[in-house]
Order: C-alpha cells, then sequence, then structure tokens
C-alpha cells in the first residue's frame, strides 16, 4: 500500500514540517497519495486547535501543481478529535470547507489525554480502556466522517504501564465500533507509528480485525500519523 491518508504538517501545533516538505518525502519514498490530516480539536482545558484553513488550502493547491504532474496525489484533509463533543462547531466548519478525507479520533477520556499516562491515575486500565471504546463507539454512531484513526492509541499509554491488553476483556466495548464501520462503509485505520513497539499489542490487532472482517467490514487504511517527514 502506497498510500498514507493521516499526517500533520505544521498547520497543526505540534507539526514540524511544511505540506511541501512532506510531500516531497512522499514522493521520495515512492507513495501514490497521501492526505495532510492537519488536526482540528477543542480540549477540556480550553485549548483549540485549528488551522488556518485558507492558508492550509493555498499550501495544498501548491502541493496539487508541483506534485501532481511528477505522480504524487495530495488530498486535504482533517483530523477531528472527539468531534461527538463538539458537533455543531464540526458541522460548520465542514459546511464551510471540502475535505478529501475526514479523520475522526478519541483523544480526550473523562477530561484527561490518552496520549499522557495520568490518564490512568487511580484508576483500573481496564475501565479507562472501556471508556475510551465507549466514546468511540458513541462517536461512530453520531457523527459523519470517513476514517477511524489510530483505533488502539490507548493501549500505546497503557501499555507501557501496564504491559499489553487482554483484548478479550474488552470484546463488549469495541465489537459496537467495528459493527458501526462496517455498517456505514468507513475505513478502520492501522496505524504504523507503534507496530513496532516493545512490549507490543499486534496479537490483539490481529484480533480486532479478525472481528472487523467478520462484522462485515471490508475499509482498512495504512496510516503513518506522521508528525515529521522521519515519521
Amino acid at each position: 500500500m502506497q498510500t498514507d491518508y493521516h499526517m500533520h504538517s505544521t498547520h497543526s501545533p505540534d507539526g514540524h514540517n511544511s505540506p511541501y516538505e512532506l510531500c516531497l518525502q512522499a514522493l521520495a519514498l515512492g507513495m501514490d497519495a497521501i492526505a495532510i490530516t492537519d488536526h482540528v480539536e477543542w480540549s477540556p482545558r480550553g485549548r483549540t486547535m485549528c488551522p488556518d484553513f485558507p492558508q492550509y488550502f493555498a499550501d495544498i493547491v501548491v502541493c496539487r501543481e508541483e506534485f501532481g504532474p511528477q505522480g504524487l496525489r495530495v488530498l486535504s484533509g482533517a483530523e477531528f478529535g472527539n468531534p461527538h463533543h463538539h458537533q455543531d462547531e464540526v458541522q460548520a466548519i465542514l459546511n464551510a470547507h471540502h475535505f478529501d478525507v475526514v479523520i475522526a479520533s478519541v483523544h480526550w477520556v473523562g477530561g484527561r489525554n490518552i496520549h499522557d499516562a495520568r490518564c490512568f491515575d487511580d484508576r483500573d486500565p481496564y475501565d479507562v480502556y472501556a471508556d475510551y471504546f465507549r466514546s468511540m463507539a458513541d462517536m461512530t454512531a453520531t457523527v459523519e466522517f470517513d476514517m477511524l484513526a489510530h483505533f488502539d492509541r490507548v493501549f500505546a499509554t497503557g501499555t507501557n504501564r501496564f504491559g499489553p491488553p487482554d483484548i478479550g476483556r474488552l470484546e463488549a466495548e469495541i465489537q459496537p465500533v467495528l459493527r458501526a464501520l462496517a455498517d456505514r462503509n468507513r475505513t478502520l485505520e492501522i496505524n504504523t507509528r507503534f507496530l513496532r513497539a516493545e512490549p507490543g499489542w499486534n496479537d490483539g490487532l490481529v484480533t480486532v480485525l479478525r472481528w472487523y472482517a467478520e462484522a462485515g467490514g471490508k475499509n482498512v487504511a495504512l496510516n503513518s500519523d506522521a508528525h515529521r517527514v522521519a515519521e
């Protein structure tokens, strides 16, 4: 698969490279198509992350004109964090702008950032995991999007503290997400960022993919979630 539909440029606060630089790297790697999906997010702490969309789309046009003739398709996109909690704001952005790829992700559970190990403080890890997937099921059932990002992101944080998760203990919470994706013909992302993590949870991901197929899911994307060209 020579596509990558999830990456962040300097139009995201945590991005390190411009869209142009990301395209140069993608072309060097022999990619066929990429989507630059910068963050749109409203954190419980009051911080808003949102690109300067006129400049973002201007940069996309430049990249398409430069790299399209060289064989790289450049798609516009956005990653909406916890969009089910901000549906009016999300819809206003979607009404104002056309994106080729709309990604949805869960970054916050109970007001805590799942990228931060402190989200597990004073809690059983399986309670945190269960809340994460329940929130994801709510998002998948109530918000329009194309692709579900980093389904397993909470495991990257939890495994460092507690070891690899037992996926079987979370089947009741995970299955509704997979069924909703399959029913709506949406894409499940396999995020390559942590596939070589040690200790890892790849055996659990294989189980999730089997459940997804059994639910009728057909669409899978391998994406980097890159925040810099080296990723």
